[in-house]
């Protein structure tokens, strides 16, 4: 017998409502799966519906695991034969049926990977790059494929066509004619090698159930309850199949989600489909959930009075019996490099009070924005994870540039190989591997060897390429090493690069990476050697391990959708960052900002910066007022520069020491010889000293390091 006592009334209510369509908007943290689970399993209780009629659709092949599992706790031995996303229960539908298209139901299904790769077979068997379009990309072709097959344009239809190119800003007869071959071609393959792509699996099950009726009709009979989660997720082409499977008699559809958690329109959520549910089923009773579970009264008021702000809305305020709590933390750093020192000194202190990693989150708007944090975490050997990206040091766009950096000053092989072709200069790895036999066989470098001429491999291209290194060397001399940077980036043409590839996002994190340099230059004195070295952490292979179970979480807010934290850093909260210098879209970064708040459960920190780089002016997001300085402990005077701040080190082995700053107020006279110790390199021999900086020779896999010599990671053993 299900136990209903534990739920709140409106919960209850969700429960046990009767038939006909039902809307349950439920709030942050306000028990939505838990409702869900336990409605199927009163529905099925109490032989409403058998197991085998009720279709649940989820939005992930995660979320539908768990809700199965969930059912069979609360109603033992049940089978639901029907949990799924739209995809998979799309899939299910066309294995039965697609053969009254004209298709084979025994169909494969072709992955985003092998749908670049057929297209970039297409350009190279048309040509189209050189010869019919050169502004049309692999991926921008993807795009529009989809959005042909999603918007049923006939491209054979002179004025449907036309207009479809003229509504996404592309002209020329080129750019029509490219497009309509590459369409043409993809589909044609797709077909003779019987393979749908993920956007088919919908549009072939919404074309199926619109033309026949006998086929609609059978899959309406064969679902009596329908329950729908994470509604507001679901884009347009999903909600009109939805009302197509749905019993006309009884009209039976639970769906629950949250408008003001809606932040997927980028990738085709329907913004307004509350709206239109209500209009398409005015008879559908509404229920809200507003008893929030996770956060305390502080946390959620600042919540509610930011996204009250929004108009249009199913209004809610989300309530809670959970403590007061803390206010809302709120600090403003002067630079990144502050925030991100704030950020790890406060997690020190959260450690030192009895938290643990695995309790905190660190969420921001964009990827590019680890790049401060992860430079302290680093630093201070706090172990974290990056959740839906890649960690800064470690994506390929900044090792590139990395690479050309240590070309500089040396002819590093790895460096050199790496960015041989990149950008691409016809120099493949056949002429790489001619290269390598010929300077083994010959004891000259692998860097020497590109100049000689008159060689079996492509050495006009490789000579072009020497003497673009060659010139750089020359053209970089007294330079800044963000001037170096830039003045690499110039010469190679690594945006445009960059964009020839359709990766003009990845153009943020070259431009984080000038601009972190130039932080750097601003309170040392940096040269390429000491700047590698610096980073050296960060790129190789002693980067902190990863503690199982217990590190510090980073990712964007829209990954962080649907997890909660004890403890939530909320950064990058700056004009620019948050909402973007580009959106003028501040409903949707509201609900973003909402989403993000709403993880946490205790704890709060809301931080941004004065100055952060390309973006523009900075200083706090406009949605800061919103939220509410009643609701804000501003930090101010806690955190101080790193130079005088008390903060904590750990050493390679997780041992605590304590510095009262960074640096000896004392010189010490290092000599050539002496046996030194570092927290995170061990022992190593000074094998150099030159003013307020010592060279290093350390154990593998450290190796030279330059420090500087009063730093108190630094001990003397003996000299």
């Amino acid at each position: 017998m299900l136990d209903l006592s534990k739920l709140n009334e409106n919960q209850r209510k969700a429960v046990t409502i009767g038939d006909g369509p039902v809307i349950v908007v439920a709030g942050a943290g306000t028990g939505k799966t838990k409702v869900l689970t336990t409605r199927i399993a009163y529905l099925i209780e109490n032989n409403l519906f058998s197991p085998d009629s009720i279709l649940a659709i989820t939005f992930t092949n995660k979320a539908a695991n768990e809700m199965k599992e969930r059912v069979n706790v609360l109603v033992k031995n049940t089978k639901l034969s029907w949990i799924g996303t739209y995809h998979s229960i799309c899939l299910r539908i066309l294995k039965e049926d697609i053969e009254c298209m004209n298709r084979k139901n025994n169909f494969g299904i072709i992955d985003d990977e092998d749908q670049m790769s057929l297209i970039k077979e297409i350009y190279k068997q048309f040509k189209i790059n050189k010869e019919i379009c050169t502004t049309i990309k692999p991926k921008k072709a993807l795009q529009l494929i989809e959005m042909i097959k999603f918007q049923n344009i006939d491209i054979n239809n002179f004025v449907e066509f036309t207009g479809f190119m003229k509504s996404v800003h592309l002209y020329t007869s080129e750019e029509a004619r490219a497009t309509k071959l590459i369409y043409t071609e993809y589909q044609r393959k797709l077909i003779i090698n019987n393979l749908l792509d993920f956007n088919d699996l919908l549009i072939y099950t919404n074309k199926l159930l619109s033309i026949n009726e006998n086929i609609r009709n059978k899959w309406q009979n064969r679902f009596s309850y329908i329950l729908v989660d994470e509604f507001q997720d679901t884009n347009e082409i999903q909600f009109n199949i939805l009302k197509m499977l749905i019993n006309k008699k009884n009209k039976n559809i639970f769906v629950v989600g949250d408008p003001d958690q809606s932040i997927y329109k980028w990738r085709g959520a329907y913004e307004w489909i509350f709206k239109d549910f209500r209009e398409e089923y005015p008879e559908a009773k509404l229920i809200v959930l507003d008893t929030n579970y996770r956060s305390t009264k502080n946390i959620l008021n600042g919540s509610n009075k930011l996204i009250s702000n929004n108009f249009d809305r199913i209004k809610k305020n989300l309530i809670t019996n959970n403590e007061q709590g803390e206010l809302i933390n709120y600090f403003c750093a002067e630079s990144q490099e502050d925030e991100g020192r704030f950020i790890t000194q406060k997690i020190i202190e959260l450690i030192k009070n009895g938290a643990k990693y695995s309790d905190i989150a660190i969420l921001y708007r964009s990827n590019y924005l680890s790049r401060f944090c992860e430079d302290s975490l680093i630093i201070n050997n706090i172990p974290y994870k990056i959740f839906g990206g890649i960690r800064f040091y470690q994506r390929k766009e900044i090792k590139d540039l990395i690479a050309y950096l240590k070309l500089m000053i040396g002819q590093d092989e790895v460096s050199l190989k790496r960015i041989i072709n990149i950008p691409t200069r016809g120099i493949g790895e056949t002429t790489i591997n001619k290269i390598d036999d010929y300077s083994v066989g010959s004891g000259l470098c692998f860097f020497d060897c590109l100049k000689l001429q008159n060689q079996d491999w492509n050495w006009k291209q490789c000579n072009k390429f020497y003497q673009t290194i060659i010139n750089l060397r020359e053209q970089i001399k007294n330079k800044s090493v963000s001037d170096v940077l830039k003045t690499i980036i110039e010469t190679i043409n690594y945006d445009e690069y960059l964009k020839s590839l359709d990766l003009e996002d990845k153009i943020e994190n070259v431009n984080e990476l000038v601009n972190s340099i130039k932080t750097m230059e601003s309170s040392n004195e940096l040269t390429i050697e000491s700047y590698l070295d610096q980073i050296s952490l960060y790129t190789d292979g002693s980067e902190q391990s990863i503690l199982k179970e217990n590190f510090v979480s980073l990712m964007t807010v829209h990954v962080a959708k649907g997890l909660e934290f004890p403890i939530v850093f909320l950064v990058g909260f700056s004009n620019n960052i948050f909402p973007p210098a580009k959106s003028l879209d501040y409903q949707e970064e509201r609900k973003i900002a909402y989403v993000a708040m709403t993880r946490a459960r205790h704890q709060l920190y809301i931080t941004c910066s004065n100055g952060y780089s390309y973006t523009g002016s900075m200083g706090p997001s406009m949605f800061l007022k919103e939220i509410g300085y009643d609701n804000m402990k501003k930090i101010e005077q806690e955190f101080k520069s790193i130079s005088t701040a008390d903060l904590d080190w750990y050493n390679s082995k997780k041992q605590h020491i304590n510095f009262s700053n960074m640096y000896e107020e004392k010189n010490i006279n290092f000599n050539i010889g002496d046996v030194i110790s570092h927290i995170a390199f061990g022992k190593g021999v000074v094998t150099n000293v030159e003013k307020e900086y010592l060279t290093v020779a350390f154990k593998a896999p450290y190796g030279i390091k330059i420090l500087m010599k009063n730093h108190k990671s630094i001990k003397r053993i003996k000299n």
